[in-house]
């Protein structure tokens, strides 16, 4: 039955996706709206090569001033309906955030939202990014989600900065990622023209009691047929397992409207996995639609024997 319910929601989301609307279905006489995506992946070093790493589905409304969304999601499906080897679908409530924007140009955020920290963690859906997997930045250096308090605000057109802060429980599965139940953090950014740059840090506890704290900054720089992100985070954990460094530059040529190449070089050093890496990712992305992408990239590791190819194909609907 879930290898039936599986296909049919594979099969909505291609009918869908051929639709002029990127995504999203509007329920009648409500300002929400709901869709969702999937990402089907295939990679060499997974036991089940083929799965659906991803089907979530999206509900979205706003108003003049308050905005809403949730976002719950199913991973790592292999074709024969069992999530990471369990016949048992884990089903995680990956943000739930309601938003209300001041009269200041402020706007305060309460619920469970993506940490605003780094560029990377902005979106970190499959479709949105250029390659399908990521860097080791995201789920190893800082809680990729806050379950609390954000509050943004603007200074003036180039310059922004926001506060998060976290003092009960994550409402989200443990995966992954970090799972804090404290957790502060500051960010600033400031753009001019095509570049922008960040900076940001802040402590955590994880629900073991351990406080690790953690600083960074990253740049990005965008063009009609190039761009470049970097980020270089370092992490501090009392338990002593630090990340003395974790950093990436990617830049992205794009051969098309439809088509791009991109290249990562990363380098991290992680006393916890004890590993000391440095990776190199060929990828080629090609977008038939807005709401559509193909992905193929090759990645190599200099040090662990991890060396791939992995293949994606994601849609929202």
């Amino acid at each position: 039955m879930k290898r039936v319910v599986l296909w049919v929601l594979l099969c909505v989301s291609f009918m869908f996706g051929n639709e002029p609307i990127d995504y999203g279905w509007n329920i009648p006489d409500t300002p929400l709206y709901m869709g969702g995506y999937i990402d089907v992946v295939y990679d060499e070093n997974h036991e089940e090569h083929f799965i659906f790493d991803d089907i979530a589905l999206l509900l979205s409304g706003n108003s003049e001033r308050f905005d809403f969304l949730s976002e719950v999601e199913v991973s790592h499906l292999s074709l024969d309906g069992t999530s990471d080897g369990s016949s048992d679908l884990r089903i995680n409530l990956e943000r739930l955030q309601v938003a209300y924007t001041l009269n200041n140009a402020g706007q305060v955020t309460v619920g469970r939202f993506n940490s605003d920290m780094g560029y990377w963690n902005q979106a970190p859906i499959n479709i949105l990014q250029d390659t399908t997997t990521y860097p080791h930045i995201i789920r190893h250096v800082f809680p990729k989600a806050t379950t609390g308090l954000m509050y943004q605000a603007r200074s003036d057109d180039r310059h922004s900065y926001s506060m998060m802060l976290q003092h009960n429980q994550d409402i989200g599965l443990k995966d992954e990622s970090i799972v804090a139940d404290r957790h502060f953090a500051l960010n600033y950014q400031r753009e001019h023209e095509a570049f922008s740059l960040r900076v940001g840090g802040g402590f955590y506890r994880e629900t073991d009691g351990v406080e690790s704290s953690y600083l960074g900054t990253g740049i990005d720089y965008e063009l009609s047929d190039f761009s470049i992100l970097a980020e270089f985070f370092t992490h501090k954990s009392e338990a002593g397992e630090s990340i003395p460094y974790s950093a990436y530059v990617q830049p992205i040529w794009y051969y098309s409207q439809r088509q791009n190449f991109v290249l990562r070089l990363e380098r991290y050093k992680d006393e916890l996995l004890k590993a000391n890496e440095g990776i190199v990712l060929f990828g080629y992305t090609y977008r038939p639609r807005s709401n559509m992408a193909l992905k193929a990239e090759y990645i190599h590791h200099t040090q662990e024997p991890l060396n791939r190819f992995v293949y994606s194909f994601s849609v929202m609907f």
